[in-house]
């Protein structure tokens, strides 16, 4: 009796059909895979080898520093960041740290690269503009959300980290905690209680900001152990230095649509406000390739870069016509260059503006327009208002200058005390309305008397 034939399949089929002897197909390795399959990691060295890259997004994530020397922060402010990391953030307890600054000054590119140096991986906190339900179907509110997200990137480990650390980094609150502020505590309260990984929040500061005074006041950093550490805007070295690492980077990705040359870079040094991202951006897109017969005139093209100290000169120091009738230099178009910049033009014209006045008269109707303008950059409710500022003070103190003083005068910086000044102004404004308001919810009287002394001003606030 003949024997039936071995099967040398390992798994019988279920169907019944006939089996096809088929070759073995031989399994390839997975080194060959890996040659086989496209790079498309976001690295600068992989950019390099295309020179047709469009997109905005991947030119700014070539442009990203990649060492510490490439960051424009200054190296004290690195260190003190690194110290917070090795002597708060690695004892395994909740610890919480403040960077403020200006926007654009580099903050964000710190903490990713410092971060990585300590070993710690970076989970990034982002409000979601959708709404967002949770397991049941509930549509859950923005507060919520955060702080679910806030215990557990803080309190569970992701398996997606290389690092054995992580810590929670937020850029952007949710906007519930702007008149929420006791909400806000809670959560951070209850963070402290159960938290295990380090949160670092980003806070951009600008002149009409009132995060810091309202959710990270010192009494409130002082009660919970918060660590601050402030920022300055970016150096006029740091953005030469930056410009031209990029001008590289982008020529040799991007060479089919744009090419950087150094006086794209002197024109956005000239106009440079201590704001990194700002300048690169202004970098691209003036460096954009743009056909000969779209550069006319009638297009609406500037034929000139207009810098801040020669805007602050024309202001300050206006040139009428033979006739005396109208401007040389057209107040419109000096507002115009520095409408995305308002707080930081009015202030530099604040600290010139006596420079060139000849009579008292004259300078108090500059001192008024100025105030004016400074009292509509404080409304953060209405960006517009903005515009409106710049547009009112450029044209009311050329007007009020009928005769100014010649002579040369260099432009002097701003005041670094000027946005404590105006903390302190707010601060004892809001006091004297609660104690209007609400005189029944404050056991003490509080004085408040504003004395006038030279140029100095000082804010009494005296307890019975």
């Amino acid at each position: 009796m003949a024997l039936p034939k071995r099967n040398n399949k390992w798994c019988v089929p279920s169907f019944d059909c006939e089996l096809v002897n088929e070759p073995l197909i031989k399994r390839p390795n997975k080194r060959e895979l890996d040659k086989n399959l496209p790079n498309t990691s976001f690295t600068q060295s992989n950019f390099k080898r295309r020179k047709h890259e469009t997109s905005l997004s991947k030119l700014l994530e070539a442009c990203e520093p990649q060492k510490l020397s490439e960051l424009a922060v200054s190296r004290q402010k690195q260190n003190e960041i690194s110290n917070w990391f090795q002597h708060k953030a690695s004892k395994g307890q909740p610890s919480m740290l403040v960077l403020s600054g200006p926007s654009g000054c580099g903050k964000t590119a710190a903490i990713k690269l410092l971060a990585k140096e300590n070993g710690f991986d970076v989970i990034e906190w982002i409000t979601p503009i959708d709404q967002i339900a949770d397991e049941n179907k509930r549509v859950m509110r923005q507060g919520d959300k955060f702080e679910d997200h806030l215990i557990r990137a803080t309190r569970y480990r992701t398996v997606f980290g290389n690092c054995s650390k992580q810590l929670l980094l937020v850029k952007d609150l949710p906007n519930v905690y702007q008149e929420d502020h006791k909400g806000f505590f809670k959560v951070v309260e209850k963070y402290f209680q159960i938290g295990k990984e380090p949160v670092i929040f980003v806070c951009t500061e600008t002149g009409n900001s009132r995060l810091m005074q309202t959710l990270f006041a010192p009494d409130v950093r002082g009660k919970f152990g918060i660590d601050l550490i402030n920022v300055n805007a970016a150096t006029q070295t740091a953005v030469k230095n930056m410009l031209k690492r990029v001008s590289g980077i982008l020529n040799s990705i991007a060479g089919d649509m744009l090419q950087v040359s150094q006086q794209h870079i002197d024109e956005i040094l000239s106009n440079s406000v201590g704001d990194v991202r700002s300048a690169v951006l202004n970098l691209i897109f003036i460096s954009l390739k743009v056909p000969e017969q779209h550069l006319k005139n009638e297009c609406g093209v500037r034929e000139e870069t207009l810098g801040l100290l020669h805007g602050v000169g024309r202001v300050i120091n206006p040139r009428k016509t033979s006739d005396g009738d109208s401007f040389v230099h057209d107040p419109e178009e000096i507002a115009a260059f520095f409408q995305s910049h308002s707080v930081v033009f009015v202030q530099f014209l604040q600290e010139n503006y006596l420079n060139t006045i000849r009579t008292i008269e004259e300078a108090t109707v500059a001192s008024d327009i100025l105030s004016l303008a400074d009292v509509l950059n404080s409304e953060w409710r209405d960006r517009n208002l903005g515009k409106v500022a710049v547009s009112y003070c450029v044209r009311g103190l050329m007007l009020a200058n009928e005769k100014p003083v010649t002579g040369w005068n260099p432009v002097k910086k701003p005041r670094d005390d000027h946005s404590n000044i105006r903390r302190c102004l707010v601060t004892a404004e809001t006091r004297w309305y609660e104690s209007i308001i609400k005189p029944s919810s404050k056991k003490t009287n509080e004085e408040i008397s504003i004395e006038n002394k030279d140029e100095d001003m000082e804010i009494i606030i005296e307890e019975d």
